[in-house]
């Protein structure tokens, strides 16, 4: 299966660099950095925070993933959008788990998504404290007839999630998974929204 990224270029940058060594992953991304600066005019100083960004998200980056680098507000936020593929559908608890997290400070909210090629699916928006930080974080699930689509938006800081939230649900609205088939079942997605929403009421005060 082939992930199709659509993204607007003003906003997102491509991690599609396969890094032979930690030299070369460094030097694409100030490249990077720096060709998307001078092209969308932000100001030399954040090339920077987005060199360092390009180059935690190549790091880690594998063949069952797709990433960008969204960069927000004159480049002051700048948060890694990672979209996976998975053959099959997860099983209930897997599910409960990639829209959860045990480090969460609060109840997640959810949101019911349409999409063009992915169908309907279902996010959760989390404050997860890691170490002594605390990270927004935006996790997307799509059901298909044979395959699963997640994508996860973060760390970025909290305040900052709600400047790249809206570059990445364009991402995945217009995003395309070959032989990918949306399922019209929407019982699954009511179905989390809902147990989310329980859980969320059930939070100690």
């Amino acid at each position: 299966m082939r992930l199709n990224l659509r993204f607007d270029r003003e906003h997102c940058i491509p991690v599609d660099f396969p890094a032979h060594s930690a030299t070369d992953r460094s030097e694409w991304a100030r490249a990077t950095a720096a060709d998307f600066v001078a092209r969308t005019g932000l100001a030399p100083e954040a090339t920077g925070p987005i060199a360092a960004a390009l180059d935690d998200v190549a790091r880690v980056a594998s063949d069952d993933s797709r990433s960008l680098v969204i960069v927000g507000i004159d480049g002051r936020v700048i948060a890694p959008l990672t979209v996976f593929a998975v053959d099959g559908a997860l099983s209930e608890a897997d599910q409960a788990a990639f829209l959860w997290s045990p480090s969460a400070q609060l109840p997640a909210t959810t949101e019911v998504i349409e999409t063009d090629h992915f169908g309907i699916g279902i996010s959760t928006t989390l404050l997860e404290r890691h170490g002594d930080r605390d990270f927004g974080f935006e996790r997307w699930l799509f059901f298909g007839e044979d395959a699963t689509v997640a994508a996860i938006l973060g760390p970025v800081a909290p305040y900052g999630l709600a400047f790249v939230e809206e570059a990445a649900k364009a991402v995945l609205r217009q995003s395309t998974l070959e032989g990918f088939v949306a399922s019209s079942d929407r019982v699954r997605v009511d179905a989390l929204d809902r147990a989310v929403v329980r859980f969320g009421e059930e939070w100690p005060a």
